[in-house]
Parts: C-alpha cells; sequence; structure tokens
C-alpha cells in the first residue's frame, strides 16, 4: 500500500455459485495518478444473504508499517461506499405476457383503510398494450377536482427502489431530479417521472390532456410517502374525460419511457397540420448538426456588431488553418442585432431590419463578409413574439399588423410584472412570412427561436395561451421551411409539455413538411459559473432519456461552450458525442488555447447519429454530488460498436470500473458472450485492446471534470478458403477525435487469399515471427473529413484460436479516398491507414 488512502468500489457483478450468490467489490488506492504511487486491486466475495436489507454501507480497514498495532479505518458510517442487492430481472424473452401487465399493475398501491395516509388511488387501467418484453397502459383518474384543491390524488407508488423526475425549473426548462423516493421533486411541478422497481425493471409515467393536447398542461406533484398528484393548467373544473396518466413498464429504462411516448402519440387526435412548404427551399448541404459553428453570446453578449462578428472570425479562422484546427462553418448571431428599444428584457421590437448602428450595412453585408472567410451558413437569433418585451407600440410594427395587449406576470424566470403587446394570432403568419423572407434576402438560412414558453408568463386563460402558441408556432415552421428549407430552426428555452405533445401529435401526421428540426437539451451553457458545469453535463445527458425519443422530429442542442478554460475538455466532448450540433464562442485567443482537433478530428465533424444513453447505474443519483462517474453509451447503426462515454462531474478525483461487458450487451440488446472478439480502443491512452470476451471492469481514474472514452467494436470473422486460418478484423475509425467510429459507414472484407510468390512484406517491416503467412484484403467506407483511419487485426490457426498468426496485408482500401500509406503495428496487432479524399 502507498499513500494511506483507499476508496472501496463496487463492481455490481454478481457470480452464481451454486444457490450462493457473491457480491465482488474492489478496492482501489485512489493516489494512483503519482508517479511515485502504485494502483493496488484486491477482491473480496461476499455472500448477499449477509446483508440484513436490500441497502448497505461497506468500508475496509488495514495497518500501516508506522501504527501497526492500530487499525485504519477508509470513511465513517454514513459515508461509506453503498451497495444494492436487487434479484436478477425474469429473461424477458421468456416470461409470459402477464409478467409485465402484473409489474405495471403493482406499481400503484391498493386501496388503505389507514386515516393517516391519502385517499386510495381511484385510477383504472385501460387501454392495455402488452408485449413480450414490456407493458403499457392509460390510467383514467375517476375523480378531479383541481378547481377547489389546485391538485388531486392520483395514487401512491409502490415498491420501488429510485426515483427520476423531470420536473419543471420555470416554464422554459425541465430539469433532473434524482434519489431513492418522491421527495426529490418536493414543491416542483414534475413532467415525467421514471421509477426503478423492486424486481429491477423500470417504469415510466406521464399524465398528459389525451382529446386537447393543446388546451391544457397537466404535470404531477409530490408528496410524503411517494404519493402522485395531478395538476392541471388552467384548473378543471370538474373530471374531464381527457385527462389521462401514461404508463409503460420495461426491462430498460430508455424502452420504458419510449413505450410511454409510443402510447401517448397513438392516443392523441390526428394532427389537422396542412402541408407546409409547398415551394420551400431545398435542404442546405451543411448540417448544423454535421459540422462546427459559432454562436455570438457569450463573446459579445447584446454588444454584437458587424465589425466585432467579422473581426472575431477572421482572427479565428486564420488561426485555426495556421494550426491546422476546425474552424466554425456556420456562425449564429445571437441576441442583440435587431432595432429594439432596449437591450434588455423590457425591450420591445420596432421594426424587424438589423439594428443601423451596429450593422451599417444591414445582415448581407456581415453574410457575405463571413462567406469569403468559408463560412457557409449564418443564422440569427430571435424571440417567439419578437423581442424578450414583445412589440413596440409605437414602432413601424404596429403600423402594419394588429397588437394586443396581455399583462405579464411575476415568475423566477421573469422575475418582473409589465406589459406586453404582442402580434395578434390572426395576423402573425403574415408577419413571419414578411419577417423570414427579408431575413432570406440578406442570406440568412436559419433562424435560433428563443422564448418559446413564454406565453405561460401571461394572465391568460390557458386556451387564449395554447391558441397563441399554436399560432406562433405554426407560423415559425411554415415560413422557415418556405424561405430556409428544412432543419432551418433551433427551438430554444421550449421544454414545455405542450411543445412535447404537439410533437407527439404532429408525428402522427402524413405531412412530409416536418423535418428534423434542433431542440435545445438543458438550460444555458454558463461559463463564468463553475459549479455549473459538472451539472450542465449531467443534466443534458439525463434529459436525453426523453428528448430523444422526439429524435425522429429534432436533433437535441446541448448549447455552446468557450474554447481554452479549464474545463472546456470535457464540454468539447460531450458536444461531440452529443448526437447534435457542436458549436463554440468565445475570442479567438481563447479558441487558440485549445486543441480541437485532438477530439473533434481536423475538419470539425460530429458524425454521431443520436444522442448517449445514460447508465442504468447513474439513473437514480444526481451525479455531481455522487463519487461516481457518468456513464453514457452511444451504439452505431449495425450495432457492432458502442462508444461509451464517461465523465467525472463530482468535486473530487474518482477511481473506478466501468463495467463494458454490461453496457455493451444493454446498448446492442445482444449477447456479449460466445464465438466474438472485441477490440476496445481507450482515447485518453490511444491504445487498442483486442480480447476474446469483454470483461466486467475497465478501472479509470479521473480528475474533476475529465472524461475518457472507450470505443468497444465487436470485430467480425472470416475464415480462410482452405478453412485452416480465421481472420478477425475491425475498422474502428479516426482515433484522432472522440467519435472516431462514428466516421465507420461499413467494413468490407474480401477473401482470404494465400501468399502469391514473391508477395512483398509490409511497408513497416517484417511481421511478428517467421512462421507461415497469409495475405488479407482489408476494405472500409467512410464518410468523409478523416485523415486516417485504424484497423485492429487478429490471424488464428482455426485448430488453435489462442494461437496468433503474423499478418500479411496485401491491400488496404477505403472507399472515396487515396491511400497514402500504411502501417502494421506488430506489436499491437493494430494496422493505421493514412489517406486523402480524392
Amino acid at each position: 500500500m502507498s499513500g494511506g488512502e483507499w476508496q472501496g468500489t463496487p463492481l455490481i457483478r454478481t457470480t452464481d455459485v451454486g444457490d450462493t450468490s457473491l457480491l465482488e467489490l474492489g478496492f482501489l488506492d485512489v493516489t494512483q495518478l503519482d508517479e511515485d504511487h502504485r494502483i493496488e486491486q484486491f477482491h473480496l466475495d461476499l455472500p448477499a444473504s449477509v446483508a440484513v436489507a436490500k441497502r448497505f454501507e461497506f468500508t475496509v480497514r488495514w495497518k500501516s508499517a508506522d501504527t501497526p498495532e492500530e487499525w485504519n479505518w477508509a470513511s465513517s458510517t454514513g459515508h461509506n461506499a453503498r451497495v444494492a442487492l436487487r434479484p436478477r430481472l425474469a429473461d424477458s424473452g421468456k416470461a409470459p405476457a402477464s409478467y409485465w401487465r402484473q409489474q405495471l399493475r403493482s406499481l400503484l398501491r391498493p386501496a388503505c383503510s389507514d386515516d393517516t395516509l391519502p385517499p386510495p388511488a381511484t385510477a383504472i387501467a385501460d387501454s392495455w398494450q402488452v408485449l413480450s418484453t414490456s407493458a403499457s397502459c392509460m390510467f383514467k383518474p375517476c375523480e378531479f377536482d383541481n378547481a377547489a384543491s389546485g391538485a388531486d390524488f392520483f395514487g401512491q407508488l409502490e415498491a420501488i427502489d429510485g426515483m427520476l423526475a423531470f420536473a419543471r425549473k420555470d416554464p422554459f426548462w425541465i430539469i433532473p431530479r434524482a434519489g431513492a423516493d418522491a421527495s426529490v421533486a418536493a414543491g416542483l411541478d414534475v413532467v415525467l417521472v421514471l421509477v426503478e422497481l423492486s424486481s429491477g425493471a423500470y417504469a415510466a409515467l406521464m399524465p398528459f390532456a389525451k382529446d386537447a393536447p393543446t388546451k391544457h398542461t397537466v404535470v404531477f406533484r409530490t408528496g410524503p410517502s411517494n404519493t402522485l398528484y395531478l395538476r392541471a393548467s388552467p384548473a378543471l373544473d370538474s373530471a374531464p374525460s381527457s385527462i389521462r396518466v401514461a404508463a409503460s413498464v420495461s426491462r430498460h429504462a430508455h424502452d420504458a419511457i419510449h413505450d410511454l411516448f409510443e402510447r401517448i402519440q397513438q392516443t392523441l387526435p390526428h394532427s389537422g397540420i396542412d402541408e407546409l412548404g409547398t415551394h420551400c427551399q431545398p435542404a442546405h448541404a451543411t448540417s448544423l448538426s454535421g459540422s462546427m459553428g459559432y454562436c455570438t453570446w457569450n463573446t459579445f453578449y447584446q454588444q454584437v456588431s458587424h465589425g466585432g462578428v467579422v473581426s472575431v472570425l477572421s482572427e479565428i479562422c486564420r488561426a485555426g488553418r495556421t494550426a491546422n484546427q476546425p474552424v466554425p462553418e456556420w456562425v449564429v448571431i445571437d441576441d442583440g442585432w435587431q432595432t429594439t428599444t432596449q437591450d434588455n428584457s423590457q425591450g420591445q421590437l420596432s421594426e424587424i431590419s438589423a439594428n443601423n448602428d451596429k450593422f451599417p450595412g444591414q445582415l448581407k453585408q456581415t453574410v457575405q463578409a463571413l462567406a469569403e472567410l468559408g463560412v457557409t451558413r449564418v443564422g440569427v437569433w430571435h424571440a417567439l413574439w419578437g423581442y424578450w418585451g414583445g412589440i413596440d407600440p409605437l414602432g413601424l410594427l404596429a403600423q402594419r399588423y394588429k397588437l394586443e395587449k396581455y399583462q405579464r406576470k411575476w415568475c423566477p424566470a421573469v422575475k418582473t410584472e409589465s406589459e406586453v403587446w404582442l402580434i395578434s394570432k390572426t395576423c402573425i403568419a403574415a408577419f413571419y412570412d414578411e419577417f423570414y423572407q427579408w431575413l432570406h434576402g440578406q442570406g440568412v438560412t436559419f433562424v435560433k427561436v428563443d422564448y418559446q414558453a413564454a406565453f405561460e408568463t401571461l394572465e391568460l386563460d390557458g386556451s387564449d395561451a395554447y391558441a397563441m402558441y399554436d399560432a406562433y408556432y405554426d407560423a415559425v415552421e411554415s415560413a422557415a421551411l418556405k424561405y430556409f428549407g428544412p432543419g432551418s430552426v433551433v427551438y430554444c428555452m421550449a421544454q414545455t409539455p405542450h411543445l412535447i405533445l404537439r410533437t407527439l401529435q404532429h408525428l402522427n401526421s402524413t405531412t412530409t413538411a416536418l423535418q428534423r428540426e434542433i431542440l435545445r437539451n438543458s438550460d444555458d451553457y454558463y461559463p463564468d459559473e463553475p459549479e455549473s458545469h459538472g451539472w450542465h453535463i449531467y443534466c443534458n445527458m439525463a434529459n436525453a432519456l426523453w428528448s430523444r425519443q422526439l429524435q425522429s422530429r429534432f436533433a437535441v442542442d446541448w448549447d455552446m461552450f468557450q474554447p481554452g478554460k479549464p474545463e472546456s475538455h470535457i464540454h468539447a466532448a460531450a458536444r461531440t458525442l452529443s448526437g447534435g450540433p457542436l458549436y463554440i464562442t468565445g475570442s479567438a485567443t481563447n479558441y487558440s488555447h485549445q486543441d480541437l482537433a485532438s477530439v473533434l478530428g481536423h475538419t470539425g465533424r460530429t458524425p454521431l447519429p443520436s444522442p448517449p444513453l445514460i447508465s442504468s447505474s447513474c439513473l437514480f443519483a444526481d451525479m455531481t454530488a455522487t463519487a461516481g462517474f457518468l456513464v453514457g453509451s452511444t451504439t452505431l447503426v449495425d450495432e457492432s460498436a458502442v462508444i461509451i462515454s464517461v465523465y467525472n462531474v463530482f468535486h473530487e478525483l474518482i477511481v473506478a470500473p466501468v463495467l463494458v461487458s454490461q453496457i455493451f450487451a444493454d446498448s446492442t440488446a445482444s449477447d456479449s458472450t460466445g464465438d466474438n472478439r472485441y477490440a476496445i480502443h481507450q482515447q485518453s491512452t490511444g491504445r487498442v485492446r483486442i480480447c476474446q470476451t469483454l470483461g466486467d471492469m475497465y478501472t479509470l481514474a479521473l480528475q474533476p471534470l475529465a472524461c475518457d472514452v472507450l470505443t468497444v467494436a465487436r470485430m467480425a470473422m472470416f475464415r480462410s478458403a482452405d478453412r485452416s486460418a480465421t481472420l478477425y478484423a475491425i475498422c474502428i475509425g479516426d482515433t484522432s477525435r472522440y467519435a472516431g467510429i462514428g466516421v465507420v459507414e461499413r467494413n468490407v472484407f474480401g477473401v482470404v487469399q494465400k501468399p502469391a510468390p514473391g508477395t512483398p512484406v509490409p511497408r513497416s517491416g517484417s511481421p511478428l515471427g517467421s512462421g507461415s503467412q497469409r495475405q488479407w484484403i482489408l476494405r472500409a467506407r467512410v464518410a468523409g473529413g478523416c485523415n486516417g483511419i485504424t484497423f485492429a487485426l487478429q490471424a488464428c490457426e482455426s485448430t488453435s484460436e489462442a494461437h496468433s498468426l503474423p499478418v500479411s496485408v496485401q491491400s488496404v482500401r477505403v472507399q472515396g479516398c487515396e491511400i497514402d500509406e500504411w502501417e502494421y503495428l506488430n506489436d499491437t496487432d493494430v494496422l493505421t491507414v493514412a489517406f486523402q479524399a480524392t
């Protein structure tokens, strides 16, 4: 032992030995990062029967050389590592259909005569859908007296081991609240609840208005003893037939939420949306989600100007190309460019044109200047109802459009009471048509529409508020599609139940007009608030559980980040792996102080198709306050590879294992055992390890706000024509970037061939050993924008699988590229190929 400090870490692996379950615990020296210290690991098989409860703590003790007579303890009661014991979930493929129905039925507490408890649940489950791996239903509340009590009792959750509540921080954002019970969401409006049942299954519940989803917002309120109440806005006078609580249960958390949204979508009325954008512009070649961008907000805030934008982007592009770093391909000009009465929350929009003092040549001059720097798309910010304070009743817009006056009420997000003048819903379509036509003429190709939940801050009847919502949304979407084309709207401050239900309802439509837009997945990035950075990563990872269910309509956006900050590396890596757009802010000096190419690759491409799934071990704890890794996994389309992203969002060093085999199996829904081989690439070290089976543990050590990525790929197996040898191979992509395997579109391997007389050896020198050689043809198809790819290879005698043979590579082909050079690294079974795009 060295350093004198130890940390106990659960491996969460149960081994069945006869009738006894053994829980294996690992103990790691947390001072191992210093070269003068080493990491020690010990194992203990602990019979599960010693635990008198489902959850218990463990610690370690030792004697040091200085005080051999005294025992030292690693921690103290309440601060030790914790172990949760739960039974293995029944094999979902073999369970009868009634199993999942019963899991969901047992979720709510039955009738109870105890007068100290709330009244028993009166909800009735109807409209069941039961599959071999899950079940879902609709709970219909029998009584509802929202007008009198503000909320009505729905039910009491029974036998749950953890809760993740997605609650409303304010009208604009949804945040995760995780813990052992419903108390984690006390006092908050809860949109969606995810719970872990004592059986190990996951159940999800969400209230909504079935027949009129755009007229009422229905949320949960939590009470003692895991009670749930329903609260509707606007208040309901009686029990309407439209109020429902969708519920689902499944083996995996993300499947439970997927089934939940699917059931809600099936229940909503068919969207009456008309075909939009008959003459819409074609889709842009540069997708916001596929390349690096730049946002002006944290650089200039509301003091943005033509000169400032062009100057900063000129310096960034010059510095980036000199240093072979990725440079922005698109730019969003954020708040501050418009003609308004003030640059604050009370400011009102006077005219659609840009502020003449800040943009003397209007936006066209700025767009043209940025195009000369290589920027292919420029977008602008605006609030859904014009500006933060609405429309100036004395401005030019008031002369062309009918305005209506509303009262804005105080709330934590607005913190003011004031009058707001808004364009009437009867002519908002004409306004947006004029506004976006003008922007299109200026060269703008997309918009960031902010403040989208703002109608909930007005003193309106519910029907009026949601009628305004729908009129404004329809106007924005129609005009954006007409003048900018698909994928041209960023939905910001829009995490309202209204938008979720509206999206699900529109997915019922057969219209082809609704294209994949971008949805902000969390509150803002705050570069100058140190405590916010870990929370930002955790919040986005957790929110992706529900936002990814809308990905047929939305890509998720984790917001911008500022390079050059101490915490910028974790932000850059997280954005690369987010499945959404990646864009920076800040000065050229900040940009020059960070090697973005080591995270994104030299082109700044972000090729991942979807956001990561948060690991089940992170679901029911606030990971910013938990001494454990925040882990996510992203599965590639063919399920042959999984990218495991690991973050330390805690305030101290963490040394702990990552359960690779469990994550791979959960992510791919396939068995990680059998006749397989795997290649594991660790981003921080660049090492590639080939193994016949995935081990349970891959130990990592990360400082606060540090991250690492493990790429786990199942290798393809090919036998030689004479069946005498087997090749295991996989292209693991561009290992210079965090999401490098995302550039691999297809692995293709040719037939094994016998060596031709006089075949030259590889350029890297003679292969390992002097035994017989076989030749292999390796091919891959990769997306553009990478400078090289890596193959992991292993050749074995069919009669002796454990015996690795030398590999002679006859040819390496990458479709769409010219091979520059390749090198086989004998000691690591890795082939690297450098190439140039044709």
